[in-house]
């Protein structure tokens, strides 16, 4: 049998959205060990890897140790990484929005956490994309929850120190103001905002950037 859909996205919340092997975006959950071979449906034995390192190294019995290891490394520094983020941020910032039967759009107490990482080598586009999926997930799977993003950068810096001209852009327009009527709360290098107004829960279903090109 496959995966469950509770699974796999445990599998790919614990690796970050993230392949396991190279750490690039945009995963699916395959077993470790095939079915075929034995291999069970569990946690265990699942491991987010994009279609590349899949077809390197999914086929290939002799890297399934290897490929767990790897996963296991890999969900181990995520695991700190939250962890480290979690102690560094305050959330008793964030308001309390009294309930109203009546509002349909009122927010549950609970708060969801959205962590992302970027890194060195990705350019805008994809740097957005993650966050506006992540948000939209949240959105679908946790209604009328506040959403609470957590973004750190890798690199991406000028000769002066500050941030590149994609970096910079991402936060400060991007986030600050298409995601943030979205949000209740967004922590990122540049600055940590709390939205002072009631969180939109009418996300859009596709992302488009124009090119300037």
């Amino acid at each position: 049998m496959p995966f469950t859909e509770k699974i796999k996205l445990e599998a790919k919340k614990r690796s970050n959205f993230r392949c396991c092997i190279c750490h690039k975006i945009f995963v699916e959950v395959h077993h470790i060990l095939p079915e075929a071979d034995g291999g069970s449906d569990t946690i265990d034995n699942a491991a987010p890897l994009c279609s590349s390192c899949h077809d390197l190294y999914g086929g290939n019995p002799e890297k399934r140790k290897q490929i767990r290891q790897m996963r296991d490394y890999w969900w181990d520094q995520m695991d700190e990484w939250r962890m480290n983020l979690s102690q560094k941020k305050d959330l008793d910032h964030i308001a309390i929005i009294e309930e109203e039967p009546e509002n349909i759009n009122q927010l549950k107490y609970k708060g969801i956490a959205i962590y992302h990482f970027i890194y060195k080598e990705e350019g805008f586009k994809e740097s957005a994309q993650m966050p506006f999926d992540l948000v939209k997930e949240a959105q679908t799977n946790n209604p009328n929850q506040k959403r609470l993003l957590y973004l750190e950068i890798d690199g991406h810096r000028n000769k002066n120190g500050g941030f590149d001209h994609d970096m910079y852009e991402l936060q400060r327009y991007f986030i600050l103001e298409f995601l943030m009527p979205y949000l209740s709360s967004v922590s990122m290098p540049l600055l940590s905002v709390t939205n002072n107004k009631l969180q939109k829960n009418d996300f859009p279903d596709e992302l488009r950037i124009d090119s300037e090109d």
